[in-house]
C-alpha cells in the first residue's frame, strides 16, 4: 500500500510539478517559493503614500498631475522573479498565482492603510475584445481574491470605453494623454459615497490607476485607495544594472 502511494506521488510530481507561488517556476516538492522569490525586493521603510516607493526614489514632487487616489501600496518591486511571475500571470495563463498575490497585497494594505474600511473592491478593466482574446482579466482575478480575504464585495464598477495605444514605451506625460477619458462607470453601477479599493497588477507611472480613480471620484466616490502586486522603480533598475557592469 505504501509502495503504491509512493509510486502515485512520484507520477503526480512528474505530471503536475510543484511551482513557486509567486513566479510559477518549477520547485522542489514541499517548497512554496523558489530561492529568487524568497529574497524578492519589497518596498520597505519610509515610503511615499502616492507612488509606493521609498522616498529617496520618489519623484512625486516633480509630477504635475493631481493624484486622484488617496494612497497606493504594493508588496513587491517589479523586479527579477516577481516580474517574470507577473508577466506569466498576465499573459500566459498562470492564473493560480492570483491567490498568493492576493495574500501578499492584503497583508500590505492592512499594514499601510491601517483601519480604512472599504465598501468594495474594483479593478482596472480591459476592452472586451482584449479580454476575450486573453480569456481573463488578471486585475479582476486579483480583485476577486482580495475581496474574498477582506470579506467585502467585488464590484465591476468600471468599463474601458475606447482602445488605447500600448503604454509600455511611453513617457509619463504621454501615458496620461493616451488614457484621458478612456474609462467610464459601468452601466447600472453606483460609486456615490463609497470608499473603493482599486486593484491592478503593476503600477508603472500610476496613470492608469489615476485615470480610473478620477472616473470613480467624478461619479461620487468618497475615496479611492489603490494597490497592485508590484511597483516599477526605475532607480532600482538603474542601480541593479550598474552592479552588473
Amino acid at each position: 500500500m505504501k509502495r503504491s502511494r509512493a509510486a502515485l506521488d512520484a507520477v503526480s510530481v512528474l505530471l503536475y510539478p510543484r511551482r513557486c507561488a509567486l513566479c510559477g517556476e518549477v520547485i522542489e516538492a514541499g517548497k512554496k517559493l523558489c530561492p529568487e522569490c524568497k529574497k524578492a525586493l519589497r518596498p520597505t521603510g519610509d515610503l511615499c503614500r502616492k507612488c509606493g516607493k521609498i522616498k529617496e526614489h520618489c519623484r512625486c514632487d516633480d509630477d504635475r498631475f493631481h493624484c486622484e487616489y488617496a494612497a497606493f501600496a504594493a508588496p513587491f518591486y517589479f523586479d527579477k522573479s516577481i516580474a517574470k511571475g507577473i508577466v506569466r500571470f498576465k499573459n500566459f495563463g498562470y492564473t493560480e498565482l492570483a491567490d498568493s498575490y492576493a495574500d501578499e497585497i492584503v497583508e500590505c494594505i492592512k499594514e499601510q492603510f491601517g483601519d480604512i474600511r472599504f465598501d468594495c473592491v474594483t479593478y482596472i478593466p480591459l476592452r472586451k475584445m482584449r479580454e476575450r482574446k486573453r480569456g481573463y482579466n488578471q486585475a479582476q482575478l486579483l480583485a476577486a481574491a482580495i475581496a474574498k480575504r477582506l470579506d467585502i464585495p467585488v464590484e465591476d464598477l468600471l468599463i474601458k470605453t475606447r482602445r488605447t495605444k500600448t503604454q509600455r514605451t511611453r513617457s509619463a506625460k504621454e501615458r496620461r494623454v493616451n488614457l484621458h477619458g478612456a474609462f467610464d462607470l459601468a452601466l447600472g453601477q453606483e460609486a456615490d459615497g463609497k470608499c473603493v479599493l482599486l486593484v491592478d497588477d503593476i503600477k508603472t507611472t500610476g496613470s492608469t490607476l489615476n485615470e480610473c480613480a478620477l472616473t470613480l471620484r467624478a461619479y461620487g466616490a468618497d475615496a479611492v485607495y489603490a494597490c497592485a502586486v508590484a511597483v516599477v522603480d526605475e532607480d532600482l533598475r538603474k542601480s541593479d544594472a550598474k552592479q552588473h557592469l
